[in-house]
């Protein structure tokens, strides 16, 4: 199998995954979750969100481990009050970006990506997507061999 050039891979290492389920689904509702989190100085490195079966909206978020206790105390008061149904915080995750150019004349990688990791074993805990990067959540203890196993798929420059 041929690799395929891409423009690298980046690692945030140490961070804390938080899930916010049930959040209800109306518009602005994340958007104040979020801009809460930022106003009180905490950085989102990763975000997605969906909709469950009872259309309601989950938001899957990574912040700094150091900021774990703080965002979840600002989550926790705002599900008092509106109807949060859930709130799960995952410790010692890494963020392992593959990045571009031209992903959109790719259509690969994605596939790669996730296949890659699942041949040497590692489970994703969540994904993000971009035109020009795919961002994979994974153990904090898979990363060494998770690193290896996207370089025996992605040629960087």
């Amino acid at each position: 199998m041929n690799k395929i050039q891409i423009g690298g891979i980046l690692e945030v290492r140490g961070l804390t995954m938080i899930k916010v389920l049930g959040i209800p689904n109306q518009p602005g509702y994340g958007g104040k979750l979020l801009t809460m989190l930022g106003d009180a100085n905490i950085n989102l490195q990763f975000v997605a969100e969906s909709e469950d079966m009872s259309s309601r909206a989950n938001l899957t978020l990574c912040i700094a481990a150091t900021q774990t206790k703080l965002a979840l105390k600002l989550i926790e008061n705002v599900k008092k009050n509106n109807g949060i149904g859930q709130i799960n915080a995952t410790p010692n995750v890494t963020a392992l970006t593959v990045y571009g150019p031209h992903f959109r004349e790719k259509p690969a990688i994605c596939g790669r990506m996730c296949a890659a990791l699942g041949n040497a074993k590692i489970n994703i805990l969540g994904i993000s997507t971009s035109i020009s990067s795919i961002c994979c959540l994974i153990d904090d203890q898979k990363y060494l061999a998770a690193k290896n196993a996207l370089l025996e798929v992605f040629k960087l420059p």
